[in-house]
């Protein structure tokens, strides 16, 4: 299994609301019929709040508490393998595609703030 997280920022001047609105009725629709089908996943996880450490040692626990976070959403795509990934990528740049998502990101979201982590997926399971 391979997964691909996204890390994605909202535009200024939009709420996280009109943000995940967006995504949620535009956006991973335009995904799921253009590259849906190499996908065993597709989760937009929105931030609610976010919480960390600041201190090491003994007062670590002490100083976890809620902190900024510059994103909105953490997507998570999984995939049977890399080549689906490329295929994806491949599909995305295409000239008579690329225009497409473009426009759409236009509409919500910051771009330059955009980060993608390539992962190697381990689960542990819950039992």
């Amino acid at each position: 299994m391979f997964k691909v997280i996204w890390l994605l920022r909202r535009k200024p001047g939009i709420t996280h609301e009109q943000f995940r609105d967006h995504y949620e009725t535009s956006h991973s629709v335009i995904a799921k019929k253009h590259f849906g089908h190499l996908m065993t996943a597709y989760r937009r996880n929105y931030k609610t709040d976010c919480w960390g450490g600041g201190v090491t040692g003994a007062e670590e626990a002490a100083s976890f508490g809620p902190r900024e976070w510059e994103f909105d959403v953490a997507a998570e795509w999984e995939m049977p393998d890399e080549v689906a990934f490329d295929e994806i990528m491949r599909i995305v740049s295409a000239p008579e595609i690329a225009p497409i998502f473009y426009a759409d990101e236009e509409h919500f979201l910051d771009r330059e703030a955009t980060m993608l982590i390539k992962c190697d997926m381990r689960d542990t399971g819950t039992r």
